[in-house]
């Protein structure tokens, strides 16, 4: 990649949580009070979802990726309105994996636009999955509606990769994750509650998420800042992929689910995945939407100064 941005300013458009008594701190911004009480601005919405605005920034120019399009177009847009986001001004979409708490907007994002742009993401995002439940329950399909017709039928010119690919200036999708670390390996049985389907080739399987992927952006001469949906690769397969396609190591941020907080997850799991992030030295440590609540705190017990809360409508600034 190409040298990194002077000046990275990430707004969580769409995330679980909102919280309008959080105080701003030192390079982060939040909607807090004053955008809640003011009867003149719309304040924004927490949905199970998730989605970045990441605007790069150097001397004379801007680049803006938009990283998730969360669960639905009304919370995608109305958010988007209430933050001040130009949706107009986006210069490419990525999508971590096919699932509608990650791509549920797009259609409504493309559609408020006036012109097409590029959205990048895996090819077996558009696979055929269901959803189990431990009543035995089957959602069919979900994922009906998300096809590369649909895509293009509402503006965006769809950009179906497996391998790395330059997103932005000194910014990258990954493609596809390596599944290396041992205490990350997806479950080889769909006989669980609430298990997660997928259909290859006709066969039904356990839905080990092929298609996820992160996005990488070079921050100055030496730094990286991650952007992860759910982490189903595997959060520290995700941030050592990212070293690796970059040839970079020091890690400035990584934003998003961590996948910790999903029923069954054993305890051990979180433990190593902090001595794991412990190794990697990350700087800022921005773990949301399927983190899970419990997790959340054990991360902020293990990286006090290096934690933080984030929320729908959260603005981080990060510099060279």
């Amino acid at each position: 990649m190409i040298p990194g941005v002077r000046r990275l300013v990430v707004t969580t458009v769409v995330e679980n949580y909102v919280d309008m008594l959080l105080a701003d701190e030192p390079n982060v911004t939040r909607a807090g009070l004053a955008h809640h009480f003011d009867p003149k601005r719309e304040n924004p919405i927490g949905e199970n979802g998730v989605s970045f605005h990441v605007r790069l920034e150097w001397d004379r120019y801007n680049y803006n990726l938009l990283f998730d399009a969360a669960m639905s177009s009304q919370v995608m847009l109305h958010n988007a309105a209430a933050l001040g986001i130009d949706l107009e001004a986006v210069d490419h979409i990525v999508i971590s994996h096919g699932h509608p708490d990650h791509y549920g907007g797009l259609l409504g994002v493309l559609a408020c636009r006036s012109a097409p742009v590029p959205v990048s993401l895996g090819e077996a995002a558009f696979m055929p999955r269901y959803l189990r439940l431990a009543s035995g329950q089957v959602a069919p399909f979900y994922n009906l509606g998300f096809t590369p017709e649909a895509i293009e039928a509402a503006g965006g010119r769809v950009v179906v990769h497996d391998g790395a690919l330059e997103v932005g200036p000194g910014s990258i999708s990954t493609g596809a994750i390596p599944r290396k670390v041992n205490f990350e390996m997806p479950s080889k049985s769909i006989a669980t509650p609430n298990a997660l389907i997928q259909v290859i080739d006709g066969q039904m399987g356990p839905d080990s998420v092929p298609d996820d992927q992160a996005m990488v952006v070079n921050v100055g001469d030496d730094g990286l800042a991650i952007f992860v949906g759910c982490s189903h690769a595997g959060i520290i397969n995700t941030v050592r992929q990212a070293v690796e396609l970059s040839g970079r190591s020091r890690i400035r941020g990584v934003f998003g689910g961590f996948h910790l907080g999903f029923p069954g997850t054993p305890e051990s799991k979180t433990q190593k995945t902090i001595e794991a992030l412990q190794d990697l030295d990350v700087e800022l440590l921005c773990p949301m939407h399927c983190t899970g609540m419990q997790a959340m705190m054990q991360l902020k017990a293990a990286f006090p100064d290096r934690f933080l809360l984030n929320c729908t409508g959260t603005a981080v600034v990060i510099e060279a």
